[in-house]
């Protein structure tokens, strides 16, 4: 059937399972369905460019298949957001960085990714709460949440069968990256 869903497969099942804990629990901490005003959405932007500063070249590196991770580069979206909020080049460069997420392999690596991918839909849902809480202010700094625009669903679909086709003795190394992502990624949008 055109346009069908595919059924959920195993290893879609096991990271969801395995990581529900922590994605309610760094979505609950973020509060982005609740109001944002535009210097904490800033900040948050800024917090993203850190993160995907080291992130983004270490997936890249770690698979090595650059037709799953050239399209889903994100980097310069943040970037252009924040320059459309007003930071310079320099002050982008002023930012700080995340330490690297401890991914092993490439199989980690697709887990890590897993998570990046699967924040492309939420994301859609923070978009509209952007939409409501900023309305007009920063409405041209808001690239980032706006994931692939209208090709989220069919990037997500191509990310699902390319996870799919990962060894099947491989889901537990994918199930740690996707975590440590989450861990990594709480840890520095949540500074304590």
């Amino acid at each position: 059937m055109i346009g069908a869903v595919p059924r959920e497969g195993p290893l879609l099942a096991h990271l969801r399972a395995v990581t529900r804990p922590s994605h309610d629990a760094l979505e609950d901490a973020l509060g982005l369905d609740g109001a944002l005003d535009l210097d904490a959405y800033r900040r948050l932007l800024a917090r993203f460019y850190g993160f995907w500063t080291g992130w983004q070249p270490q997936v890249a590196a770690l698979l090595a298949e650059e037709r799953l991770t050239t399209p889903r580069r994100r980097l310069h979206l943040l970037a252009a957001d924040l320059t459309a909020s007003g930071l310079s080049a320099k002050d982008l460069e002023a930012l700080p960085r995340c330490p690297l997420t401890p991914l092993q392999d490439a199989m980690a690596a697709l887990g890590s990714l897993y998570v990046m991918e699967g924040s492309t839909l939420g994301g859609r849902v923070i978009q509209r709460n952007l939409e409501r809480s900023l309305g007009a202010l920063g409405a041209d700094s808001r690239s980032y949440f706006n994931g692939y625009g209208p090709e989220t669903g069919r990037m997500w679909l191509s990310f699902l069968a390319r996870l799919e086709a990962a060894p099947a003795g491989a889901a537990v190394r994918i199930g740690r990256g996707a975590l440590a992502t989450f861990e990594r990624l709480g840890g520095w949008l949540l500074p304590s």
